[in-house]
C-alpha cells in the first residue's frame, strides 16, 4: 500500500467532506488523465473498487493508493504545480511525503487488541438504501477488496462471517452524520470501535488484522475516494496529516 501527504497551507476553513472532497475526486482524476492518459482510463473502466482514496483535512490531503504508478503519477505533477484549487477550498503544498507499507511491516505491527477511529462518515449501500452502521461483515468485506489489489489474496464471504462472529465488541461509541455532495446526501456514521481477536486462532488474527489496517488506509464502505469512510486504527498509524479533519 502506497501514501501520498501533501501538507498544505491552506487559504479557507475545511467545513468536513461534502461537496469539496467530491472536487478533490475530480481533481485528482483530472490531474492523473493529464500526467498518464492510459492510467487514466485504466481508471475510468474499473468495474471494482476506486484505485485511490482521499482525506482531506484543514491542513493536508491524503491520498493511499494499491497502485504505486497513481501515487508516482501524483507526486511527479504536485512537485512541479503546487496549488489546489477547489473553489470553495484552496491551498498552496508546503511538503510532500510518500510511503511504502509492505505486507512484511503490517504484519510486524500486529496486535490483537486495536481501535478503529472513525474519522468521516463510513456508510454501505444495499439495496437502494444506506446502512450507516459497523457490522463487521461490512467491514471486513470492505477491506477484503483492498486486500485483493494490495495482495491478490480472496477471503469468501464464507471466510468473513465464520471469523467475523468471533470478533469481540470491547468498546464501541457510535454516531450518525449526513454529508451533503451537493446533488444527494448521505448518511454514515462515525466514533470508535474497539475488538478483540483473542478467540481466533492465529491465522485468522492475522487475517482479520490484515484487513483492518488495509481497509483503514483506503477508508471503508462507500465513497471513499470521495473522503468517506477514513478511519484511523491504533496501534498502527495516524492516516491524515491533521487528526481533526
Amino acid at each position: 500500500m502506497f501514501r501520498l501527504n501533501l501538507v498544505v497551507r491552506s487559504d479557507s476553513k475545511f467545513g468536513g467532506p461534502g461537496i469539496i472532497t467530491r472536487r478533490l475526486h475530480a481533481y485528482i482524476l483530472k490531474t492523473i488523465q493529464q500526467e498518464n492518459p492510459q492510467l487514466s482510463q485504466l481508471i475510468h473502466d474499473r468495474k471494482d473498487r476506486q484505485l485511490f482514496s482521499t482525506c482531506l483535512s484543514q491542513d493536508g490531503i491524503t491520498i493511499h493508493s494499491p497502485s504505486k504508478e497513481v501515487i508516482q503519477c501524483l507526486q511527479q505533477r504536485f512537485v512541479f504545480n503546487d496549488r489546489i484549487d477547489l473553489v470553495d477550498w484552496s491551498g498552496t503544498i508546503q511538503e510532500i511525503h510518500s510511503q511504502f507499507f509492505s505486507t512484511d511491516e503490517v504484519l510486524k505491527r500486529f496486535t490483537n487488541k486495536f481501535t478503529f477511529y472513525f474519522l468521516t462518515p463510513a456508510t454501505f449501500y444495499q439495496y437502494g438504501h444506506y446502512y450507516p452502521l459497523p457490522e463487521f461483515n461490512r467491514l471486513f468485506s470492505s477491506a477484503g477488496k483492498v486486500l485483493e489489489m494490495c495482495e491478490n489474496l480472496v477471503v469468501s464471504p464464507a471466510e468473513i462471517e465464520d471469523f467475523a462472529r468471533k470478533v469481540r465488541v470491547e468498546h464501541a461509541s457510535i454516531s450518525t452524520k449526513r454529508v451533503d455532495f451537493g446533488k444527494f446526501k448521505v448518511i454514515g456514521f462515525t466514533g470508535t470501535l474497539t475488538i478483540n481477536l483473542k478467540a481466533l486462532p492465529a491465522h485468522e488474527q492475522h487475517l482479520v488484522w490484515k484487513l483492518s489496517v488495509y481497509g483503514s488506509m483506503m477508508g471503508f464502505g462507500y465513497k471513499t475516494a470521495w473522503g468517506l469512510g477514513q478511519t484511523r486504527l491504533e496501534p498502527f498509524a495516524p492516516i491524515l496529516v491533521s487528526e481533526h479533519p
